[in-house]
């Protein structure tokens, strides 16, 4: 490959104008597309593989180079299509979300656009994908959007909710730098700079210095990840969390940054440095299971008590691992920590004892770095008499138009009704759980001496809440209990939501979208706590996988949201700069 190779893989560097690809806010914009593309960069850039020149869908290569040529108005109407599917897609998208004023009260939602669905089963759920040579919109799992690109010989379609193309010859999602960088992209970013943010952002475009600071220290590297991890002895406790802590975005964004240097580490057995060395092998080119040998040398030397081949619990192995990462972080402190470890996950909870008798209330904060929520048993239920008490009321409300079984479901799929009361007793959602834990409780007799009542034992209720989310929520559902001679373990299923709006459950109760999560990983346990295995869902590039010690295989958000979490893992939706103490009150 010589220096002036132009790369096959996109040969239109740069497009001619006027072009399809040029986005509105800018025209001489330099992209991360330039830079890869450039025709003086040395060969050296592209890594041994080439990844970059061998990497196209020539289909698309086509394509583009009949638009070049001036050939191409029928794929010049693909790619308006594309643009227009993109911007129809985040407009569809907004208007289904329900939003907020600062004062707490619900805005006037926007006109929400057609709902999307199959043209061929009218389904609206399986993973719809819009061809982008006619109007016809296919679902993936039923095979329609295949049956049809098969039937009319069109070729490209995209993806309704990710906006990735598929491309039908390949029979693969294809990825082209140009074209995401000069449509998809510009389109969110042209839609998100209409919004009044609270911190203006400006793009950053590369200069002369930096782009030649990228080719000459750089190399082009494969898109990685994904990597199954071998199990060396009942280390699957292990294994999960590891991988929640790898797919864990700001941890991601925090090694894969060189922020932790092992070259400048002196501590041995830092388990920072195994988190290092962890991403390093996840994101290189090799795709074989691997096994954290060192890690797991460093984890039984830092902490005794997991040493050995026993089956451990995988949320203590979590809470230790955090601890001693913790303490490898050059950042670490004894108090306001500014440790990657507690800028992710450390948050601020908020405990209230109310005296019963002069209703002086006393507040204490403490931190917190995952939550743990107590599981009620499911009871058999028993059958009723046709001639029962309740029998005779579930009856009484149907003749009055009472519905018991219907009412109305908030954004997190609550519903309330009649019997919410008792729900919130006994149901087994990860809100119902949520909601005992935030409930007040009524304290003993001799827990709570009240100082306005010349510190003298008194009853009181205590409530807890959450005073300062963390950027990354962990919750803990405990389902193994602990008796005197054996522990049992809670099967229930528990039903959790893949989107989670924790404001009910703040101190504050004010309405943010700041108080929104979603789902990126879950943790699950099968059979008795010694002798059961762990298993792992995590979302890598907005799909789903489930990893199983070395087995890793594709999977859908159904699948996870149907499985026994045992641990959930949840990041904020919008993630602000600012320079917080994670323990400031």
């Amino acid at each position: 490959m010589s220096n002036n190779l132009q790369p096959p893989g996109s040969p239109l560097s740069p497009l001619s104008p006027p072009s399809p690809f040029q986005p509105a806010y800018s025209t001489d914009q330099k992209t991360i597309y330039d830079v890869l593309y450039s025709p003086d960069n040395p060969s050296e850039f592209y890594g041994p593989r080439q990844l970059v020149t061998s990497g196209a869908c020539p289909h698309i290569v086509k394509l583009k180079q009949k638009l070049k040529e001036g050939d191409g108005n029928q794929e010049n109407n693909i790619f308006e299509n594309y643009r227009s599917l993109v911007q129809y897609s985040i407009l569809w998208h907004k208007s289904r979300k329900i939003k907020y004023t600062s004062d707490g009260k619900r805005r006037k939602p926007l006109k929400e656009l057609p709902l999307p669905q199959c043209s061929t089963c009218l389904d609206p759920l399986s993973r719809l994908h819009a061809c982008l040579h006619c109007v016809y919109i296919g679902c993936w799992r039923k095979g329609h959007l295949k049956d049809h690109q098969k039937e009319k010989k069109h070729t490209f379609a995209m993806d309704f909710d990710r906006h990735t193309l598929f491309c039908s010859e390949c029979n693969d999602y294809i990825y082209d730098v140009e074209i995401d960088e000069k449509i998809v992209r510009s389109e969110i970013v042209s839609k998100s700079r209409k919004k009044k943010q609270r911190i203006q952002y400006s793009l950053w475009e590369p200069t002369n210095q930096d782009i030649s600071a990228i080719v000459k220290n750089s190399a082009v590297n494969p898109c990685q990840g994904i990597r199954g991890l071998c199990n060396m002895g009942n280390t699957c406790f292990m294994n999960v969390i590891l991988q929640s802590l790898v797919h864990n975005p700001l941890l991601k964004a925090y090694f894969l940054s060189d922020r932790h240097n092992p070259k400048n580490c002196q501590k041995q057995f830092c388990m920072c440095c195994e988190m290092d060395d962890l991403f390093a092998q996840f994101y290189s080119d090799d795709k074989k299971p691997y096994g954290p040998c060192r890690f797991l040398q460093s984890m039984w030397m830092s902490l005794k008590e997991l040493a050995g081949y026993a089956q451990q619990d995988a949320h203590e192995f979590f809470i230790s691992a955090l601890n001693n990462i913790h303490a490898g972080c050059k950042e670490q402190k004894l108090s306001h920590c500014e440790c990657i470890i507690h800028k992710t996950f450390a948050g601020l909870l908020q405990s209230n004892v109310t005296c019963l008798r002069c209703r002086n209330v006393t507040t204490t904060c403490d931190p917190m770095l995952d939550i743990s929520l107590g599981l009620r048993p499911v009871e058999k239920k028993k059958k009723q008499a046709p001639g029962s008490a309740a029998a005779n009321s579930n009856s009484n409300s149907k003749l009055l138009g009472g519905n018991t079984s219907n009412g109305v479901t908030d954004k997190n799929g609550r519903r309330f009704s009649a019997d919410d009361a008792i729900r919130g007793k006994q149901g087994n959602t990860l809100l119902d759980c949520l909601d005992r834990y935030t409930q007040p409780e009524k304290l003993g007799p001799n827990e709570y001496s009240c100082s306005k009542c010349g510190n003298t034992f008194q009853e009181a209720t205590k409530q807890l809440s959450i005073k300062r989310i963390p950027p990354v929520l962990s919750i803990q559902l405990k389902r193994f209990e602990h008796g005197t001679t054996s522990t049992s373990k809670i099967e229930t299923k528990i039903k959790f939501p893949a989107e989670l709006d924790l404001t009910p459950y703040t101190s504050s109760k004010k309405k943010d979208a700041d108080n929104v999560y979603t789902l990126f990983s879950v943790v699950n346990h099968q059979g008795k706590m010694d002798t059961g295995h762990y298993t792992m869902y995590a979302k890598h590039r907005n799909e789903w996988f489930r990893f199983d010690d070395h087995n890793v295989t594709v999977a859908y958000q159904k699948d996870v949201l149907d499985s026994k979490a045992y641990m959930c893992f949840y990041i904020k939706k919008s993630l602000e700069y600012e320079a917080t103490d994670p323990f400031h009150m």
